[in-house]
């Protein structure tokens, strides 16, 4: 890791591939995972600390998701000595496990932690569990706005399920990890 005043990592979580897409490559990110992605590169450019990518292989797929985020990360023009992968988290208990113990032998200051905002309270709360190192939260793929509601708003739109689908799934998280997994 890069020998700077401060000892930091921006750590990005999977958030899921289509494998096997035409494109010539292993498949490509999710809208939210490339937005994941972005937000990591712009934070490396602008603190130019290391990233590391975390995602193991989701069923059915071949390639790990932190593969493919290096692949996305590499094409962005970071350098690949800067760029680490823990290809071997399932979820997010294992994503914060497998990082922490990656980061453990460079003694990290901070972590900025990268990851949708609706998923980022789950994310800190486990990081946080498994160390005192101080974790910066970096939410990024909003699934709403704060914009005062409209009427158009409660016509039925895919986005609003999707995001309602989220939240259910980031509540139930929550529920897991405070009784224990």
């Amino acid at each position: 890791m890069h020998n700077t005043e401060e000892k930091g990592a921006i750590v990005i979580l999977g958030g899921g591939i289509i494998p096997e897409t035409p494109r010539k490559g292993s498949g490509e990110l999710s809208d939210s995972a490339m937005k994941r992605v972005y937000e990591g590169f712009l934070l490396y450019k602008n603190l130019q600390f290391p990233i590391v990518v975390t995602g193991g292989k989701l069923l059915g797929t071949e390639i790990s998701e932190a593969q493919v985020m290096k692949e996305e990360l590499l094409k962005m023009g970071v350098e690949p000595n800067d760029i680490y992968v823990e290809p071997l988290a399932k979820n997010t208990k294992q994503n914060a496990e497998f990082t922490l113990k990656l980061l453990e032998v460079d003694e990290v200051q901070r972590i900025y932690l990268v990851t949708s905002a609706i998923h980022l309270t789950r994310a800190m709360n486990y990081f946080e569990s498994y160390t005192n190192i101080d974790v910066v939260p970096v939410p990024t793929d909003y699934k709403i706005s704060r914009e005062e509601l409209k009427w158009y708003d409660f016509l039925p739109d895919m986005r609003f399920l999707e995001a309602t689908s989220s939240a259910w799934h980031e509540y139930l998280g929550l529920v897991k990890f405070k009784i224990g997994d």
